[in-house]
């Protein structure tokens, strides 16, 4: 598994485990640290496609 999925299945799990909490506070910051992770996938994805476009020019 590569690390972008890895990334977005830690993402999942706060997800979930955002809906457990009872405290606001608790629930947002899981949701933001869920976003952060989504991010962080997509920038890693993006630099991993980003040489390949190059080489087709």
């Amino acid at each position: 598994m590569d690390q972008a999925q890895k990334l977005r299945d830690l993402a999942s799990w706060y997800r979930e485990f955002a809906e457990r909490a009872e405290n606001p506070a608790i629930w947002d910051a899981r949701l933001r640290t869920a976003e952060e992770l989504e991010r962080e996938a997509g920038n890693l994805e993006s630099r991993r496609e980003r040489p390949l476009l190059a080489k087709a020019s």
